[in-house]
């Protein structure tokens, strides 16, 4: 009986593992499946049909940052798990840099240390592609790593303290700019922009370039991309790396077009001299301006609608990889997990699609979260 332990199983990565897990088994399939993590599947803001998953298998609510915890979570009287997913480490920009080091690193490094201690069958540690310097064209595995925030810095620590264990069968798996159902922070600002221009009956503004690049993957491809390998490199004592980028080498037109078809807007890219002046700015100014452009509006639209609680906001934090797009482009490939031999992998979204987007919206106006506005 194949045993699957995922920590951070209620986050967005590890809900899209969890649909992803109970999918593929099929009814006479004798998993065991445990799923850990801080928050309730009913306090996550999941949907129904997803909720109801976490009633069919063993779930456990606890404090990811204590050791004496994760030691019960990792603790099985049939011995050592087959599989095991770190989804756990915190992805959220914009925190302070010792929230990264407990969340990332530290945690990251005892999920490691228990697994090579029980003798697991694989870890797939999830980590992030914003780690790569910004010279250059698409970045693969083996590219210089300048991780441009500590957010990144704290993944590429916990990556390193990873591959220090001796013997541990390791999967690092490096996703580009994620979206998808549960993305409250990637995606989702442009698409709140995207619906506040459509309420206000203009063109959607877009900052950059056009032929900038911003990788995207799905969050659907990075969950399969973890099964598939955790399948293929159960018990391989060593450290692989993948990137996770679609093959559409997405671009910031690209992007914005397929936001703003969401909403049936026309994206209207700045000129240069404005792109010029976005440049001039630091990170926070550009942020601010942003940010003061969009929240009031956003407010206003909920209120209008009776969601003055929705959690969903277009904030930019100054860490997002679009607030220095120009300079720092997220140029990933990530081509070599398809192209592994027996690996078995293949994206199910060949790149960023409006249709794709609209689901997003549409799961939040299900949830009562997003004001629900024909397009």
């Amino acid at each position: 009986m194949p045993s699957f332990l995922v920590l951070g199983c209620t986050n967005f990565y590890g809900r899209a593992l969890i649909e992803h897990l109970c999918g593929s088994r099929s009814a006479s399939d004798d998993w065991e499946i445990r799923g850990v993590d801080k928050t309730l599947p009913e306090l996550a803001g999941l949907p129904a049909h997803v909720q109801a998953l976490y009633s069919t298998f063993d779930f456990r609510m606890g404090n990811l940052r204590s050791d004496a915890f994760l030691a019960q979570a990792f603790a099985r009287p049939a011995g050592a798990w087959d599989y095991v997913f770190n989804f756990a480490a915190e992805h959220k920009f914009g925190l302070a840099a010792q929230a990264y080091d407990q969340d990332v690193r530290r945690l990251s490094a005892t999920v490691g240390r228990l697994a090579l201690q029980q003798k697991a069958g694989v870890l797939v540690q999830l980590s992030t592609a914003h780690v790569f310097g910004a010279k250059g064209g698409r970045k693969d595995e083996e590219a210089k790593l300048d991780p441009p925030n500590a957010l990144a810095a704290a993944h590429v620590q916990a990556e390193n303290d990873l591959r220090a264990l001796p013997g541990l069968p390791l999967v690092v798996l490096r996703p580009a700019l994620c979206y998808g159902p549960g993305d409250r922070q990637n995606i989702v600002p442009m698409l709140i922009a995207a619906q506040l221009s459509k309420a206000a009956g203009e063109k959607m503004p877009v900052l950059w370039d056009r032929d900038v690049r911003v990788s995207t993957v799905h969050v659907a491809d990075v969950a399969c991309a973890a099964l598939r390998c955790a399948l293929w490199h159960r018990g391989v004592a060593r450290a692989v790396t993948f990137n996770l980028a679609d093959p559409g080498d997405t671009t910031n037109a690209a992007l914005a077009q397929a936001a703003a078809g969401v909403f049936q807007v026309e994206p209207a890219f700045h000129s240069a001299a404005v792109n010029f002046l976005a440049r001039r700015l630091k990170p926070a100014e550009l942020t601010e301006e942003v940010n003061e452009s969009l929240l009031g509006p956003w407010m206003d639209l909920l209120a209008a609608h009776g969601l003055a609680n929705s959690p969903l906001s277009p904030y930019l934090d100054q860490e997002h990889p679009y607030c220095r797009l120009d300079c720092h482009p997220l140029a990933v490939d990530g081509s070599r997990i398809a192209g592994t031999p027996d690996l078995g992998f293949a994206y199910a979204y060949a790149g960023v699609s409006t249709d794709a987007l609209r689901s997003v919206v549409d799961e939040f106006q299900q949830l009562g979260l997003w004001p629900n506005v024909a397009p």
